[in-house]
């Protein structure tokens, strides 16, 4: 029997469902952080800026609270992009995402495990206690190393570090200091690494999806092999150009004609970065307009499910302003709709002051 084609609407619903931006989800900031895997986290902020749009009575305290704990973590994972994860996920999967022993540095040349080994022990010792990354560098150029700012790089990208917390809003400091995950959680990664399950728990945040979308979500390679293992525990389905997509049986899927409310998604977020073919998510011709030479992914508005315009939150004096970019033009009801939830952000992030709305 021929593979059910998906539409962009279809697999829109599919994706805002599972990312808990269709409804928002009941549960509390380390459950959310378990069914999404992980969160974007490059600015300390995103998080739970992205948390509140997911979560149905979300409390930044909450979130704060399980950081301290060390019961979630902000740590280079998929991509050697910074990401906040429980700190049982980081230590399941870690492993999973740095295999091999090729290491790809800076300006494409390359390494091995067993020639960067001796940056690697300095590294490790420098980061069993936290410490500020750059101090890397300056240990690194004390033992005669050149080219100090690659090396960094890679026993990064190697290392399981994860960033101290902080008593700031965000619960880390910008920049911050760095230290192992074992030293810091109390066990270290798992031995073993589990990239079958890595990709379940992808097909469950992210499906449907193709091998290209998960490989490029996890910077991992060759992974069509994980898809043939996974086996009858997967469906198929064809999407509008005819592409086999991926999919758990029994993951949400609904249908294309579902009402979307607008949500405001921060910088970064991976809701629009998940995929290959981006869209189920950004229109064409909005494309152009998030686009940015330096690789900065700006606050998006999403109607209809679609990205539809971008927004920042200033607060001046005794305001704070929410300005929506539109990309298109929205009627009245839409309009009304963006406002309400705009008003509902300002109100979440900056409690003290007045809230306003501004369409530029």
């Amino acid at each position: 029997m021929a593979d059910e084609t998906l539409t962009a609407r279809d697999l829109n619903r599919a994706l805002l469902a599972r990312q808990m931006l269709l409804e928002r989800g009941k549960v509390d900031p380390i459950d959310a952080l378990g069914r999404l895997l992980a969160i974007q986290a490059q600015l300390p902020r995103t998080p739970f800026l992205g948390l509140w749009s997911r979560l149905e009575a979300f409390r930044p305290d909450a979130l704060r609270a399980a950081i301290q704990a060390r019961e979630v973590v902000r740590a280079t994972a998929m991509r050697g992009t910074l990401y906040l994860m429980t700190a049982a996920d980081f230590l399941a999967f870690r492993g999973s995402l740095r295999t091999g022993e090729a290491i790809a540095l800076p300006g494409g040349s390359k390494t091995t495990v067993a020639e960067l080994e001796p940056v690697l022990a300095l590294a490790r010792q420098h980061f069993a206690a936290p410490q500020p990354f750059e101090g890397l560098r300056d240990v690194l150029e004390k033992a005669g190393y050149s080219d100090v700012r690659i090396l960094a790089y890679a026993a990064r990208q190697r290392l399981p570090l994860v960033q101290a917390s902080s008593d700031t809003p965000y619960g880390f400091a910008p920049g911050g200091e760095f230290v192992l995950a074992g030293a810091y959680l109390g066990k270290g990664v798992a031995p073993q690494p589990a990239p079958a399950d890595l990709l379940r728990r992808y097909l469950a945040a992210w499906g449907p999806a193709t091998p290209a979308d998960f490989s490029g979500w996890s910077g991992l390679k060759g992974v069509a092999p994980l898809f043939e293992a996974l086996g009858d525990a997967l469906v198929t389905f064809r999407d509008d150009r005819n592409k086999v997509l991926y999919d758990l049986r029994d993951a949400p899927r609904p249908g294309g004609d579902v009402p979307a409310p607008p949500r405001f998604v921060p910088d970064f977020d991976a809701v629009t970065q998940g995929h290959q073919d981006r869209a189920r998510i950004l229109p064409a011709e909005h494309a152009p307009k998030v686009a940015s030479k330096n690789l900065q992914v700006p606050p998006m508005l999403l109607v209809d499910g679609f990205v539809a315009g971008s927004w920042k939150l200033e607060a001046k004096k005794k305001t704070a302003t929410v300005t929506v970019t539109a990309f298109e033009t929205f009627s009245a009801k839409t309009r009304k709709a963006v406002e309400a939830e705009a008003i509902a952000l300002a109100k979440a992030f900056e409690p003290a002051a007045e809230s306003a709305v501004v369409f530029a």
